[in-house]
């Protein structure tokens, strides 16, 4: 679900929370942080409950511009990585001696049945195709078809295009700092 702009009776503006965009995310997390004063564990460090509520959000609204620049494709973000993951596959760019559905889903993080789904309807719209297997007759090999390549060439630079777009509030020195705070946090939910 997205969150909407604070409404508009409320201040756009507070001495105490500054200007702004920033003071817009501020108002918007405001009855939420209300609420978690009355139900949080005492431990809970409030402040930095607050900025994961605002990054749980923020990973919403990333996924619906995706999900809106992909749509023309017809494809979702989800679908869409998992075209990329074929491409980045047929490219050597991804580390694998074989490209199955267990591997897929451990790479992505997800069960085995969503990425069965995926497979299903990439398969049901010929952008992907399943043959067995040369070396294991009871495995099947996964391939791009041409049409699968062709539409991953296509939606390619407008997804390019669409992450550039992500950062564009952002000068060079945070966007410097934002990559390194990102990739920590990238590693640490990997690592748990």
């Amino acid at each position: 679900m997205s969150r909407s702009k604070p409404p508009a009776s409320k201040p756009v503006t507070s001495p105490e929370q500054g200007s702004g965009k920033s003071f817009a995310a501020s108002a918007a997390t405001r009855p939420h942080l209300a609420l978690m004063r009355d139900t949080a564990e005492g431990a809970t460090d409030r402040s930095r409950a607050g900025l994961g509520l605002l990054m749980l959000w923020l990973c919403d609204d990333i996924e619906q511009r995706a999900n809106a620049s992909l749509a023309p494709f017809g494809l979702s973000e989800s679908k869409f990585d998992l075209l990329m993951f074929f491409g980045l596959a047929e490219r050597g760019l991804i580390e694998s001696q074989a490209v199955t559905p267990s591997y897929i889903a451990d790479y992505f993080g997800v069960t085995r049945s969503t990425v069965t789904g995926l497979l299903d309807w990439l398969e049901k719209r010929d952008l992907l195709r399943r043959r067995l297997s040369t070396e294991d007759r009871r495995s099947f090999a996964l391939e791009l078809t041409e049409q699968g390549r062709e539409l991953l060439e296509r939606s390619l630079p407008v997804f390019w295009g669409m992450c550039e777009s992500l950062t564009s509030s952002l000068d060079e020195d945070e966007c410097a700092l934002l990559q390194k705070v990102l990739g920590k946090l990238w590693v640490q939910l990997k690592a748990d």
